[in-house]
């Protein structure tokens, strides 16, 4: 295979992304192999959890400022028991959030080398791509928990005095708000102290994302195709950056310029869809309300749909982060392996291999030579003289 610039390499990811996801289109096996890539993308937990979590909490929100008896000064003052059980409490979601953690970096990991063999081999076999990198699994693994501690420690130096100087900015506002009287305080030095605190979040949020896409798309093929141990895949990737420096620096602005621009067309996509069949199916219920209302079980029609319609909005919102966050995935795989394919043979055969050697057919045996006729000697004539 030869080797493909960044630019030449996104035709082909296109390509293969559509043979492993659609070729032929079968919504079941699509949304298998949608959902097993989408889970090795870090923006998918965020979107299918955090999103889900904060129109809950904006409702709860809006329903407790809407009740009459609470205000802001009913509260209470823990004694040293109920304390104790809050640090006790703390603890031990501490340790179920860690063990949480831990397992899903694993299955993480695993599912990162399950992607990997389903885009280069095209087999679409999940239980067999899941089980064909254990060993390679555990490997990364540790790779994945090492880089995540070091940027954690990292995250400690650059963001630990940046929100110190924030607390300390929001002191004379805490105490302003317990005076009753006096000046009020300036709140600019707040907003100030915020922008290296987000400058710094926003700066570690990317240096991560860098380097997780390095692992994934530098790092784990060499360890899934030769089982090759941390220090060789090292060395391969370090050499890669010695021959192809700006070519590899052009493949990583592509490859999140394009997998981002790409997730944000799907994403609107999918919203104009959803928009359309709310207001469709607002609509219905807005006649179905008016027409059943009245009577009780008119009311416990419209109540029974009214749950039907939700869940079905869960379902159809999760099939399209699925399937969003999937084909996302499945692209940015796809890529990765056509980018380094030209530059790691080994990887190049197995996504494009050679044609089988035709042996051409053997020749028919050739007859040995005749004897040559009897010629007559030399001194009789012949005989039509």
């Amino acid at each position: 295979m030869t080797p493909l610039s960044p630019l030449d390499a996104l035709g082909p990811a296109f390509r293969r992304t559509r043979e492993v996801l659609a070729a032929p289109f079968r919504l079941g096996f699509f949304l298998k192999i949608a959902l097993i890539a989408a889970l090795t993308q870090p923006s998918f937990y965020s979107a299918s959890v955090s999103y889900p979590l904060q129109g809950a909490n904006f409702a709860t929100l809006q329903s407790m400022g809407h009740k009459s008896g609470f205000s802001a000064g009913d509260h209470f003052l823990p004694g040293p028991g109920l304390a104790a059980f809050g640090l006790v409490a703390l603890v031990a979601v501490a340790m179920i959030m860690l063990a949480i953690w831990v397992l899903f970096s694993y299955l993480y990991c695993r599912l990162r080398f399950t992607l990997f063999d389903l885009v280069v081999y095209k087999r679409g076999r999940v239980g067999q791509a899941w089980s064909a990198y254990g060993r390679q699994s555990w490997r990364y693994f540790g790779l994945v928990i090492l880089v995540s501690l070091a940027f954690m420690a990292l995250a400690v130096i650059v963001i630990g005095p940046a929100m110190l100087n924030l607390i300390r900015a929001f002191k004379p506002l805490v105490a302003a708000s317990r005076a009753s009287s006096g000046p009020a305080a300036n709140p600019f030095p707040v907003f100030g102290a915020m922008l290296p605190l987000v400058a710094a979040i926003l700066a570690l949020g990317l240096l991560w994302a860098v380097v997780d896409s390095l692992m994934q798309d530098f790092l784990l093929p060499p360890m899934a195709i030769d089982d090759a141990p941390l220090e060789s895949a090292f060395g391969r990737f370090f050499r890669l950056l010695k021959t192809d420096f700006g070519p590899v620096v052009v493949y990583v602005l592509l490859r999140f310029a394009v997998g981002i621009g790409l997730t944000w067309i799907l994403m609107l996509l999918v919203f104009v869809v959803l928009l359309l069949a709310g207001l469709a199916i607002f609509g219905v219920g807005v006649l179905l309300y008016h027409l059943l209302w009245a009577s009780l079980m008119g009311k416990v029609v419209c109540v029974a749909l009214g749950i039907l319609a939700a869940l079905v909005a869960i379902v159809v919102y999760l099939v399209a982060i699925i399937s969003v966050y999937g084909i996302s995935a499945v692209f940015k795989q796809s890529y990765a392996v056509y980018f380094l394919g030209g530059r790691y043979p080994e990887l190049g055969a197995r996504l494009e291999p050679p044609p089988p050697l035709i042996e051409s057919p053997e020749p028919p045996p050739v007859a040995p030579p005749s004897a040559p006729p009897e010629l007559p000697p030399l001194g009789d004539a012949p005989p039509v003289w």
